[in-house]
């Protein structure tokens, strides 16, 4: 393939690479990347990421900050791959690139209309995904006597993206994801654990954002051990092993683990007909007659690409949930290469609050985080604590330091309503008091001066707080104060927090049938993308308050872009 090149001082310079070069490229040797001759100036781009899309570009004027993420196997390979190299070559219908949901669900689908379908992934057991998902006239929404409104969720898609994406990919999401979601179900039913697509019961909404009741997930699932709904996204993980069982009942359906794509192949006229991939140290190219779906996720396992296309703010001070770190940006990479539009920058990032230093905290303590209030380092509250795990995240991650510093502030009589509850609070709390992460006091002045929060900023705000309580009225955000407590305990706590990173929303842009878009808004022959690697859906920020969008999408769209790769229009 032809395409620019880049130096490997340009990108080791620009994007602090020499880990990358000793991490992520050592899965797959020193393939993940290859680079021309070591001849490009220093005034020349400097990351790979910010030089791959074609054009002039304007780069961003942001603050840098180092990636704390983790930092997963790059597959991309940008480099032109001789006829000569290749070992291999096999045949296929369709294409996928990817085992997580959105890839299973289109292997699935493919196979189901009768094509011969290779589902490639570069990771050894593929991906899971969160446990709850978004739909609209699914089968169990009308068993539960749900009824959402297409068009206040169509709006409400259009109103978080301020209206910065196009139509069509948020109307093939609501009038498709019904039938996917069905879809989704026959499938499972194809499985030996009776997984069961059900109803999320949602609390009222007291913030002010609009409740759509368009929440499914698998709760009610016999098969899920009694763990798996305690920390968020374990169902996902069963969820989607049980996927990639099911496709094992398929003859004309074959999934490689270890299989990386590295990158797309195209004719003279520019159709996708397939792509090279690495099994093993040998490269094979896989021909797709009816095209590729690329379902590679998103690229929070990339610190390099998170700080080349998000915000600063979003990365410099999160942890991160993934249960599987081969999201790196691989699809992002090989559309681009093709010469793929993409979504404006920067990308919005899917944070979400209730972090610790290593992911999410645990059921324990959900309910004093949830009456606690938080404060950043001066003992300011900077945010109404009842808003959607989204908003939380994005409005610390504005604090100073990009959020570093922010405190959870409860006290003893908000650790549980029952004994047991208390009980496993206080357990908690000493595990993480031992860990650094939380302190106690018996005054505020006191449990300020421990954690480095402003001692007189402290003071004042739980005076303030004590007093919205008693008049029942937040007039610094209005929060909802029927559902909160006051600071009336012998022990007051502060509990670390930060955003929990989940994934990247922002992707190449799709058209309402899922098939990738180049840079004059014309429809690339045999590519399409879906889930994260898709973008023409978030602009911005992820929508927390609209159930499920991000999985919900990923499973419509994989759906979706199958159907049309087998049946065309």
């Amino acid at each position: 393939m032809g395409g620019k090149e880049f130096s490997r001082r340009d990108f080791l310079r620009g994007a602090g690479a020499v880990g990358l070069a000793s991490g992520a490229l050592g899965v797959f040797g020193t393939t993940g990347f290859a680079f021309a001759d070591d001849a490009a100036s220093p005034e020349e781009a400097a990351s790979i990421y910010q030089t791959i899309i074609p054009g002039e570009t304007t780069l961003l004027p942001l603050k840098k900050a180092e990636c704390p993420g983790p930092r997963g196997p790059i597959a991309y390979e940008d480099r032109e791959i001789a006829a000569s190299e290749i070992s291999s070559t096999e045949e296929c219908d369709v294409l996928v690139v990817g085992a997580g949901i959105a890839g299973l669900t289109a292997a699935l689908k493919a196979a189901e209309e009768g094509a011969r379908v290779m589902c490639i992934e570069k990771m050894t057991k593929g991906r899971g995904c969160f446990e709850c998902f978004g739909a609209y006239n699914a089968q169990a929404q009308k068993d539960a006597g749900v009824e959402v409104d297409p068009a206040q969720l169509l709006d409400e898609i259009y109103r978080s993206a301020y209206w910065r994406t196009r139509p069509e990919p948020a109307r093939t999401y609501v009038f498709h994801s019904g039938e996917a979601t069905d879809f989704w179900q026959q499938m499972l039913d194809k499985g030996e654990n009776g997984f069961v697509i059900t109803k999320v019961e949602q609390a009222p909404n007291t913030n002010g954002m609009p409740l759509i009741d368009s929440e499914l997930g698998f709760y009610d699932s016999p098969s899920l051990p009694p763990d798996a709904g305690v920390r968020s996204g374990l169902s996902g993980i069963y969820v989607c092993r049980e996927m990639a069982e099911v496709a094992n009942q398929y003859d004309n359906l074959d999934i490689r683990y270890s299989t990386p794509a590295v990158q797309l192949t195209r004719d003279g006229s520019g159709r996708i007909t397939g792509a090279v991939a690495k099994a093993g140290e040998e490269y094979v190219q896989i021909n797709a007659a009816k095209g590729v779906i690329l379902a590679t996720g998103s690229y929070d396992a990339n610190p390099e690409m998170m700080q080349a296309w998000v915000r600063p703010e979003d990365y410099a001070t999160s942890s991160w949930w993934n249960p599987g770190w081969g999201t790196t940006g691989d699809g992002h990479m090989m559309g681009l290469k093709v010469g793929a539009n993409m979504d404006s920058l920067p990308h919005p990032v899917m944070n979400f609050r209730w972090g610790n230093p290593d992911s999410f905290y645990d059921a324990r303590v959900w309910t004093a985080i949830w009456l606690a209030i938080n404060v950043n380092a001066k003992g300011m509250r900077y945010v109404n604590e009842d808003l959607p795990f989204q908003a939380v995240s994005n409005a610390q991650n504005a604090q100073p330091g990009f959020g570093a510093n922010c405190w959870q502030i409860f006290d003893d009589g908000m650790l549980g309503a029952s004994e047991e509850e208390i009980a496993g609070a206080k357990e908690a709390m000493d595990e993480f008091i031992e860990k650094g992460w939380a302190f106690s006091a018996s005054t505020p002045r006191e449990l300020a001066e421990k954690c480095g929060i402003d001692p007189d900023g402290l003071e004042e705000t739980i005076g303030l707080w004590n007093g919205y309580w008693d008049s029942k009225k937040d007039m610094d955000f209005n929060r909802f104060m029927e559902s909160t407590a006051p600071f009336a305990g012998q022990t007051i706590y502060a509990l670390t927090t930060n955003s929990c990173i989940l994934a990247t929303g922002g992707g190449l842009m799709i058209d309402g049938s899922c098939r990738v878009l180049d840079t004059e808004d014309n429809v690339i022959e045999g590519l399409y993308a879906v889930g994260n690697v898709s973008g023409s859906f978030f602009a911005g920020n992820y929508p927390r308050h609209i159930p499920g969008t991000s999985i919900g999408r990923a499973v419509t769209f994989g759906f979706v872009a199958a159907e049309h790769a087998v049946k065309g229009a």
